[in-house]
């Protein structure tokens, strides 16, 4: 089991106050006070094949046949971590598609378009000290994958020096939250071939709050972006939910989808 780094400073600064040579600790080091937001990372990849298709819109919009993959974890494990039902995600999941014009297939008259596929978890760095005092160096042992979490593709564009650079680093050593959408063409699904169109990747720091807390956070903040190419990684700031709530929020408003054939239970991989 890994201590958060939260939950590490907690630890000093009460043996600190304890021998009188601490700050006054306050309601929020101390877990009180519950925060009532989260900044989300938001990345979202493009391939050459995915960038020859348009975004849906209201005219056009696009179905997909959806695939949870369900909870993942990597890196460090956390003891007693729990994960909110699949349906509870799926349905928040599909109400942010919808809103940007992503519905999902019925079962006679739409032919979808592209395979969503949907895990959520946590990823934690493993970060390693080696040497003496003299000559001490640091292993990241996951450091790739945490780089495509919070940076993935857009790495290319941050410069050698700039907030930018220091947001990723900071961000691929924190113990992270995250939500991914990943769109495969269908035809080529059907074919027996997996032909990746985008990918969005949605993390927040885990420390002071669940997963159960941020899911809805994090599917709020990548949303409008489902779909479309960033540029650089992209902080949004999303309220919270109350724990064990799933609800979106009053800001993503839903259309009718077009069509009103009954829809499927989405697939489990």
């Amino acid at each position: 089991m890994s201590l958060r780094p939260h939950y590490v400073r907690t630890l000093v600064l009460l043996a600190l106050a304890l021998l009188g040579t601490a700050p006054p600790l306050s309601a929020g080091v101390l877990g009180f006070g519950a925060p009532k937001d989260t900044d989300v990372n938001v990345v979202v990849d493009m391939t050459e094949a995915g960038r020859k298709v348009a975004p849906p819109t209201k005219e056009k919009p696009a179905f997909y046949f959806p695939v949870l993959a369900g909870y993942r974890e990597a890196g460090s494990l956390v003891a007693g971590e729990k994960t909110p039902p699949q349906n509870n995600v799926a349905k928040l999941l599909a109400k942010a598609l919808a809103a940007q014009h992503y519905y999902v297939m019925g079962t006679t008259t739409t032919v979808p378009t592209v395979i969503l596929v949907f895990h959520w978890g946590y990823m934690n760095p493993q970060i390693d000290d080696t040497g003496d005092d003299e000559n001490r160096q640091q292993i990241f042992w996951n450091q790739k994958e945490m780089l495509a979490l919070v940076a993935g593709n857009t790495v290319k564009n941050v410069g050698a020096f700039g907030s930018d650079r220091d947001n990723i680093l900071q961000n691929m050593r924190d113990d992270r939250y995250f939500v991914i959408v990943s769109a495969y063409d269908f035809e080529a699904g059907r074919g027996k071939k997996k032909v990746l169109l985008w990918q969005a990747k949605m993390s927040t720091p885990s420390n002071r709050v669940s997963l159960a807390e941020v899911i809805p956070s994090m599917i709020t903040a990548g949303g409008p972006r489902f779909g479309r190419e960033t540029r650089l990684p992209e902080s949004v700031t999303a309220p919270l939910a109350k724990e064990g709530k799933v609800d979106i929020g009053n800001a993503v408003v839903v259309p009718d989808a077009p069509d009103k054939a009954k829809q499927p239970e989405p697939a489990k991989k």
